[in-house]
């Protein structure tokens, strides 16, 4: 009786283990269709890197208003997590220091320190008329 117990352990471990372990042929592997849903899965993270980049370069939390006599003229970074702000409020503008928790007024300055044209930056369509005209020309 023990004799056939161990005939029949011993026979059914090769059909065992031909379902425990299945063998797969390099080739079948690394087909086109795997291999396109490789790139496309790298493409898509690195385009949701990208608009995340933009989006936060976008929007850094400092931005000018939309109407009344209180808007940013410059705003630039000076440490990891503080910015120097410029205000024009009516003629005065004021240096602000914005740090985490706190603001601080750095000076305020009688005479405009920075004129508003030297500081606005030119639209997107601005750019676009020059690049556009540069191309033009060039052909």
């Amino acid at each position: 009786m023990r004799f056939a117990a161990f005939l029949t352990t011993l026979f059914s471990l090769p059909a065992m283990a031909e379902d425990a372990a299945p063998v797969v042929s390099p080739s079948t592997l690394f087909t086109g269709d795997y291999l396109l849903q490789v790139v496309g899965s790298f493409v898509v993270v690195i385009l949701l890197l990208v608009v995340v980049l933009v989006m936060l370069k976008r929007f850094n939390g400092v931005s000018a208003s939309i109407g009344g006599d209180l808007r940013v003229i410059s705003s630039v970074g000076v440490g990891q997590r503080e910015r120097a702000v410029l205000l024009q409020v009516g003629e005065q503008q004021i240096l602000l220091g914005v740090g985490p928790g706190n603001v601080r007024r750095l000076h305020v300055f009688d005479e405009p320190a920075v004129t508003s044209a030297a500081s606005a930056s030119p639209s997107f369509s601005d750019v676009w008329k020059v690049a556009t005209r540069k191309t033009g020309a060039d052909q």
